[in-house]
């Protein structure tokens, strides 16, 4: 079995997931465009029960655009968004593949929310495209 392990910029988070992720993707949604400043988030969902996470996490909840809650989970000491749950997914956790430990493993497979793509961010154009999460 695979183990992926991450961090926060600052380390006070750190997390293990023993096993695969179920689905890998980048989300140019509004808030996702925000939490990052950038044009969209890379993400990896995974089990919770397959996570082992050390650290204290705080977290913003907001309203997605197709009507779940979200909770976008941060380190508290140095603001980097960390993972985010959604009311739509229960019992999977959605972590930002910047906080691997080697993102460069990370291979997105889709791309959400491409509506509300900004014209200067470019992703692969052979990415599977899905309007909505």
């Amino acid at each position: 079995m695979n183990s992926l392990k991450g961090q926060c910029l600052c380390g006070s988070v750190q997390y293990e997931i023993k096993g695969e992720p179920q689905l890998s993707f980048l989300c140019q949604c509004r808030q996702c465009q925000r939490i990052t400043g950038a044009g969209h988030s890379a993400e990896f969902v995974v089990p919770d029960e397959i996570v082992s996470l050390s650290g204290e996490l705080k977290s913003y909840e907001m309203k997605s655009d197709n009507g779940n809650i979200i909770s976008s989970e941060f380190c508290p000491n140095c603001g980097n968004p960390v993972l985010k749950k959604s009311s739509g997914y229960p019992g999977l956790l959605f972590f930002h593949a910047a906080t691997l430990e080697n993102p460069e493993s990370f291979k997105p497979q889709r791309v959400f929310w491409a509506s509300s793509s900004q014209p200067w961010d470019f992703v692969d154009p052979s990415l599977e495209v899905k309007q909505k999460a």
